[in-house]
This record gives C-alpha cells, structure tokens and sequence, in this order.
C-alpha cells in the first residue's frame, strides 16, 4: 500500500478517493489481493497516457517498503540463497505462502498460480522483485532472465515496455506468472553479503512468522501485536509510536486494550516474553543480540524482564531448554 502511495507522492496525483481507502487500512492488516488489484487498477486509469504505471511502481521498491524480508534476502550471499529465503519467509509479506520454486533441465524459476488474472497487482510483484534483485548485485555483473511470463494479456505497446524492462521475452497468457532464469544465474552474489548479519535476521524473521496472532483471533489484537513484533526491532516500542501507526490516538488505543482486558504494559510484556522464549532455542543468537531484538537497550534490562517472567535468567533457561 504504501509503494502506491510513494508513486502518487512522486507523480502529484491527489486521488483522495483512493488515499481515503487506503488510509483505511491499518499497517498490519491484511489486504485482499483482489482489492489491491483494484487500488492499482483505479491509480493507473487516472494516468491513460502511461502504459507502464506498473513498472514505474515497481522502481520504487525499497527494503523499508519489504521489511525484514527485504533486509535479510540482502544479507545473502548470492541470488539462489536470497531466493530460497524469500520463498520461506513471503508470509511475512503477502500473508500468505503463493511462491513455489522450480529447477529443471538447468533452468531454475519462481512461480505463482493466481486465482484469476490480476494484471496490475501481477507486475508490480514480479516487476518489484526483479529490480529489488537487481539492485543487490553490483553493477559489473547481471542477472540473466530467460523468460517472464504473465497470465493476463496486453496491448503491443505495453508488452514491448514489459520486455525493456525485464530485458527477455514476456510470454502473456500465461498458465501461471513467473520468472525463469539459467541454474548458474543462483550462484551470482549479492554485494552485501553478511553472513552474520544473516543469521541474526532470518532467527527473527522464524519467530516473527511463529509470533504472529493466529487467524481466529480478534481482528485488533491481530493487528496491534502483529504490528508490535515489527516495532520491536527498531527500538520504538512506546505506545506512542504504535498509535499512529494504527490510525488511532493514544487515548483511544488504551480503551480498545482496557476492553479487553489488558494494559499496554502487558501486551508489551507478554510479546516480549513469547519471543525471547523462542530466539533463546537459536543458539547462534547471543543474550545481547535478543536483547536487542525485543527493544531494549541493554542485556541487563532483558534479563531482568526475563526474571520477573520466569523466575530465572535466560542465561540457566537456555542451558536447562540445551539439556533436554
């Protein structure tokens, strides 16, 4: 949503219509893909002299509009790597798992098998993966597409935008949209690769996924502790900060909490707790380094908050959890 709303800012198109819904949404919700289809479809009809809104979209991406997904595929040490790590850890993203790899006859891909053609929401992904991808690689080298298909058809005009951009044919009409690539192009390596800096992201990104609410479980509280274990991280977890971000104040953030029986010290409480439990079974994760994963400034601070938890340090809990 918001990669839509940085193209609008870029291009000075007001569309309060669209803003308005979008501005509906909460950070964490989840939005329908074909309600996003939609959005993208009415912000395009607003532009009928450009036939690449989508891939103009796509241009924009930015780790800050992926996440911690976007953040640990750049730690990889070359594409096959960073592909694999997309694939696992999408949900984070989409919500879903859509993707499915494929390597056959020395051709390697990934694919996804939509409902119905979603011809704008379609390209802005895969347009949007491909140049993130590209932008990871240092420039004296390339990543060789062989072919990019789509399920829905264009116009010439469009389809010869299509293969400029992606630099390989696009099939159109599809049985599925994809990219597919030489098995060699997985060894290409990124140029930030942090193999450290890897094993840090990906042991949050598990719990992430592992501590986001179940479905059934009420839409707010949903939304609030999912957007929680994002802030996390970033060392913002005040109630103030959180607010905003669900297009609230704080005031009345505190009495959705208070009707449900819980304060915000609590929710802050209890979603540290469920994550330290969890990265504490990552031995490759120090006490300072999930310290810093829950937000606080020191190991000290954490292990403390640990304590009053559980009665004991993370330090004797991990070696009794080692033990068993």
């Amino acid at each position: 949503m918001r990669l839509l709303t940085d193209w609008m800012d870029q291009i000075g198109l007001h569309a309060p219509d669209i803003r308005a819904e979008i501005s509906a949404y909460g950070p964490a919700d989840v939005v329908p893909i074909e309600r996003w289809q939609a959005l993208l479809h009415q912000a395009f009809s607003l532009r009928p002299d450009g036939a690449s809104c989508s891939l103009d979209v796509a241009r924009m991406i930015t780790p800050q509009h992926v996440g911690v997904l976007g953040y640990l595929v750049m730690a990889c040490d070359n594409l096959g790597e960073a592909m694999l790590i997309y694939q696992r850890y999408e949900t984070l993203f989409y919500g879903a798992p859509i993707a499915r790899t494929r390597n056959t006859n020395g051709v390697a891909g990934i694919f996804w098998q939509p409902k119905s053609p979603l011809p704008a929401a379609e390209e802005v992904a895969i347009a949007a993966l491909v140049h993130f991808m590209r932008l990871q690689v240092n420039e004296a080298l390339h990543i060789p597409l062989r072919s990019v298909s789509f399920c829905h058809e264009a116009d010439d005009r469009h389809h010869r935008a299509l293969e400029a951009f992606f630099e390989c044919p696009v099939i159109m009409g599809a049985d599925q949209t994809g990219i597919a690539f030489p098995y060699e192009a997985m060894t290409v390596p990124l140029r930030r690769s942090e193999p450290v800096l890897r094993e840090l992201l990906e042991a949050q990104a598990a719990a992430m996924l592992r501590a986001l609410p179940e479905a059934e479980s009420d839409e707010f509280e949903r939304q609030v502790q999912a957007q929680l274990v994002r802030m996390l991280p970033e060392g913002e977890a005040a109630i103030g900060r959180l607010a905003p971000r669900l297009h609230c104040s704080v005031r009345t953030l505190q009495r959705r909490l208070g009707e449900r029986g819980i304060t915000w010290k609590q929710l802050l409480d209890r979603t540290r707790e469920q994550l330290a439990h969890q990265y504490l079974e990552d031995e490759g994760l120090s006490l300072l380094d999930i310290a810093l994963l829950l937000g606080y400034s020191d190991q000290g601070t954490f292990t403390r908050s640990f304590r009053r938890w559980s009665g004991t340090t993370p330090l004797v809990y991990r070696k009794t959890l080692l033990s068993k």
